[in-house]
């Protein structure tokens, strides 16, 4: 942090106001597209310096007929948001808020697989190029050191059996401080920065997300979803074997974590061993010790 003299309140005693940091600069796409390396993701673009949700911007583009690979990016969001309707913090410059649009031509009940392949991307990028310990809290949460680093929201429009258009949607804190996330998170934010990762690259961050979702998604649609679930799997920050409590409408229940099925669901075992299903997204949290 810069300090400058300040002489006009006390001349001849010259005193110090420390400068705000820099901001960093500015998530263009020429910027993206140097370090892109993805066949098709990401090299159309729709770059806005302030935009409400680039989810609803890409919904708007995807439904005007743009490619699947398009991607919307903006350098603040107005109305940001994650899953459950919840705020998603957008301050601009300091984190990687874009949309992708997909049309994978599957069932409209395996989208949240998509969901658990950008969050897999997402993580494997900050391991990467940052050299961060992400893991993935259930189901599309990407944790560091107990906060939350980044969140996927993905979205489907239309109420057919299949998936007509899809975007998944990107939030990563990159150069955040403390003092830059609202005081009322449910969960505790972290950041890229906070964490002292090795890199705070946003475009080369992106980058690597792009590149790790476009090779996962050839790969699942090609061959299926067993290589993709073993990644997520063991990126989970909530193991087989791990005690659970779980959010339902007669109140929250023990459980033990038994894996994940093709469609998204988290697999669990009742305290008397009897097998369950939870669908994606619903609550659930860690029992410590």
């Amino acid at each position: 942090m810069s300090e400058t003299a300040d002489r006009s309140r006390h001349p001849g005693q010259p005193s110090y106001t420390a400068m705000p940091p820099a901001a960093p600069p500015p998530l263009t796409p020429a910027a993206l597209q140097r370090c892109l390396r993805a066949a098709v993701f990401g090299h159309r673009i729709f770059y806005y310096p302030v935009v409400g949700s680039t989810n609803d911007r890409a919904l708007e583009l995807s439904a005007a007929g743009e490619p699947e690979g398009s991607l919307v990016l903006a350098e603040r969001q107005t109305a940001g948001r994650g899953r459950r309707e919840r705020t998603w913090a957008s301050a601009e410059r300091l984190g990687i808020y874009a949309s992708l649009v997909l049309r994978p031509a599957c069932p409209a009940a395996r989208a949240p697989l998509f969901t658990f392949m950008a969050a897999v991307a997402v993580a494997d990028a900050v391991r990467e190029v940052c050299r961060l310990p992400a893991g993935i809290k259930w189901p599309n949460d990407v944790l560091v050191g107990g906060g939350k680093i980044a969140g996927v929201l993905g979205e489907i429009r239309g109420g057919e059996a299949q998936i007509r258009d899809m975007v998944i949607g990107l939030g990563i804190n990159v150069a955040q401080r403390h003092e830059d996330f609202p005081g009322d998170l449910l969960r505790p934010a972290t950041s890229v920065r906070i964490e002292g990762g090795a890199s705070q690259d946003r475009a080369a961050i992106l980058a690597c997300v792009l590149e790790g979702f476009e090779r996962r998604y050839a790969r699942t649609l090609k061959d299926g979803t067993a290589d993709l679930l073993r990644e997520w799997e063991a990126l989970s920050v909530m193991p087989r074997g791990q005690r659970v409590l779980v959010g339902g409408p007669d109140g929250r229940r023990e459980a033990t974590i038994a894996g994940v099925d093709d469609d998204g669901a988290l697999l669990l075992e009742g305290p008397n061993g009897a097998p369950s299903r939870l669908p994606f997204g619903e609550q659930v949290e860690p029992i410590a010790g």
